[in-house]
């Protein structure tokens, strides 16, 4: 299982799209970490991410509890700024997710002025450092993204990059606005990503464009349930030791499992269950089958955006399928909810 550890709430930028800071929890841990040891060490299999906010703010926190949780894997999603305060601490942690939604002008737009150069210096000391871990752009896409352009100007940096649509919480855009976008920029866009994929897949190289390779995955293999896992095989703990099925929503009630000692599981149902791609899709996102806050319509339509992603890469079955064991990414949960 995938325990994702809010480390504080807190976040030092503020971006467009989410506000900054978590509500709804103290700004600290204030349970003891020998609890959280005790409960992720039940799990032969765990892995542990380390979440905020921006958890490098409570680089110390980190660092106590990568010396004392019981984890198969660490991940780190961060926004780069204070990377360098981990030290070899760097080593220690399995993939690490930097936050930057693509060419500087987009990202410094989204996130705040010089947070591109931060990024790049967070990769630079990554590299430099020898690390040996997954090394993943974590991109936000919104109403400035072109999805072609910034994701093949990441692929220049990054090994992987992966991207989740700024829907439905979203206050920077409507639904009709998402609509215009999407067939205007991210439908031709995800067309061109995908031409250049298969293409380099021809000549045997696989590009790490993260939504295509699990998709693909579960195109080939079949998947079980959100790819994310959140509620069943991916729980999120609060500052405060509440067991969360997703690490964004820590203020709605649905999403409060339990704590340490106990603790729920829930999935999506219906209409997703009967969904003749639910075996690839998974119900795409726990929080957007949740809170339809675009209404049932924006439901639909964030589904028929979700589809279409997998409609146009089962049309490159064939080539994949020729090399099909080289298609299981994934290896294992490291916080990539798959579909964007």
């Amino acid at each position: 299982m995938l325990y994702i550890v809010i480390v504080t709430p807190i976040c030092n930028i503020a971006c467009k799209y989410c506000g900054g800071s978590l509500k709804g929890m103290p700004p600290d841990i204030i349970y003891d970490i020998e609890e959280l040891a005790n409960f992720v060490g039940k799990d032969r299999e765990a892995i542990v991410a380390f979440y905020g906010g921006e958890p490098l703010l409570r680089v110390e926190k980190v660092k106590e509890m990568l010396d004392i949780l019981p984890a198969k894997k660490f991940v780190l999603q961060t926004n780069g700024f204070f990377i360098k305060k981990l030290g070899n601490y760097l080593h220690k942690i399995d993939a690490i997710l930097l936050s930057i939604d693509g060419r500087k002008e987009i990202t410094d737009f989204y996130r705040c002025k010089g947070c591109y150069d931060k990024v790049m210096e967070a990769l630079s000391f990554i590299k430099e450092n020898d690390y040996r871990g997954e090394i993943i752009a974590r991109m936000a896409v919104s109403y400035k993204t072109d999805i072609y352009e910034d994701v093949m100007h990441l692929l220049h940096f990054f090994p992987y990059v992966h991207w989740q649509l700024d829907v439905v919480w979203s206050n920077l855009w409507n639904l009709r606005e998402f609509e215009i976008w999407v067939e205007k920029i991210y439908k031709p866009g995800i067309r061109k990503l995908i031409d250049y994929w298969r293409k380099k897949i021809e000549v045997g190289e696989i590009i790490g464009i993260i939504p295509f390779l699990g998709i693909m995955k579960s195109i080939l293999y079949g998947g079980n349930g959100l790819p994310c896992q959140a509620g069943k095989g991916a729980v999120a703990i609060s500052t405060d030791g509440k067991v969360l099925a997703c690490p964004i929503a820590p203020d709605f009630k649905w999403n409060i499992l339990g704590d340490f000692k106990k603790f729920k599981e829930i999935e999506v149902g219906e209409p997703c269950k009967s969904c003749n791609v639910y075996k690839i899709c998974g119900g795409r996102c726990l929080f957007t089958y949740k809170e339809r806050l675009w209404g049932e319509e924006g439901f639909r339509k964030i589904c028929e955006v979700t589809k279409f992603l997998i409609y146009e890469l089962i049309k490159h079955r064939d080539v994949c399928e020729q090399m099909k064991d080289r298609f299981t990414y994934p290896h294992y949960n490291n916080t990539t909810e798959i579909i964007p």
